[in-house]
């Protein structure tokens, strides 16, 4: 996976091996042997105050989980940032080429999942890996050596509170006992939330917010996807752009529509992100928006003038 990776994966609640309804995002960086990785999480049912985050290959159908670290979770969200050396992955067998999703655990048959490599998400098909070990050979074969290694009077006393264990038993025996043991995650470096929230830039910030946020399409005939925005929302974004929710031309369009935009418009070479104030479009208003750094203004519906049409002044970020 050489050179620069980047992109977004989409977390779902599953009951009872169900997929349910989006439950947040994850952001996933490759870049010279690190990978950057931040995981969101939205009205997730649990009592845990803590998820471990798995990232996971497929050997067949088998999920083979590796623990990345955990994610604290407040009031059913969670928002997390890791940093780690792709190399780490070699210590349980894998690279970074076979990672095919996301696992988060919660409680009895609910868990999240996301994939970015179409295939089965079931929970009895997944299995947490221990370093320098596969699902088929070391946890099986260490089982077996313990029996085979065992002194005699623990045998016998065992064959006397078993009837008969065959080598089938043994090996369930043995995968579930490698279930059951604490496997150590990849030395993974938690990153803090505003300097990794800058070098994420807006496409985090427009992800985080469609995810708590109506989404909708303002501008009749453009493929312009957009969510609608209280004032307190302008917290998502970086600290230094927190004086916007201060701007007088804002806040009176937000007082008499209720609502300001934050949208998403991708062009042939790139995309890129904008603040949206409702608004009719009269000349003193467009002086008035110009001078309070909202200088273009887009109607929401096809007009042939846009003079008494309603729209939203905005400016780019």
């Amino acid at each position: 996976m050489a050179g620069l990776q980047r992109f977004i994966t989409y977390i779902y609640k599953y009951k009872d091996d169900e997929k349910m309804e989006n439950a947040g995002f994850a952001k996933i960086e490759i870049r010279g042997g690190q990978c950057r990785m931040e995981v969101h999480i939205r009205n997730v049912s649990t009592q845990q105050p803590e998820a471990t985050i798995y990232l996971f290959a497929r050997n067949e159908k088998v999920m083979q989980g590796i623990p990345v670290g955990s994610i604290p979770v407040s009031r059913g969200n969670g928002d997390v940032r890791y940093s780690f050396e792709i190399k780490e992955l070699s210590n349980f067998g894998l690279t970074m080429d076979d990672m095919e999703g996301i696992v988060i655990l919660l409680e009895e048959n609910d868990y999240l999942a996301s994939q970015w490599r179409e295939g089965t998400i079931a929970k009895n098909l997944f299995h947490i890996l221990n370093k320098k070990e596969t699902l088929e050979d070391a946890p099986v074969q260490n089982a077996l050596e313990r029996k085979q290694n065992e002194p005699e009077e623990n045998k016998q006393t065992k064959e006397d509170e078993k009837p008969f264990e065959s080598e089938d038993d043994v090996r369930k025996e043995a995968q579930s006992e490698a279930q059951q043991e604490k496997a150590q995650p990849i030395r993974a470096t938690g990153l803090p939330e505003e300097a990794h929230l800058e070098e994420a830039g807006w496409e985090r910030v427009f992800q985080k917010l469609r995810l708590k946020l109506d989404i909708f399409y303002p501008f009749e005939g453009q493929e312009i996807e957009c969510v609608r925005m209280q004032l307190n929302d302008l917290h998502e974004f970086p600290k230094k752009y927190w004086y916007i929710g201060n701007n007088s031309f804002l806040l009176h369009g937000f007082f008499n529509y209720r609502h300001v935009i934050f949208g998403e418009l991708k062009e042939e070479t790139m995309t890129r992100y904008f603040i949206g104030v409702p608004g009719i479009f009269q000349n003193q208003e467009r002086i008035m928006a110009a001078l309070f750094g909202f200088p273009e203004f887009r109607t929401a519906k096809t007009a042939e003038y846009k003079t008494g049409s309603f729209g939203y002044w905005y400016r780019f970020i």
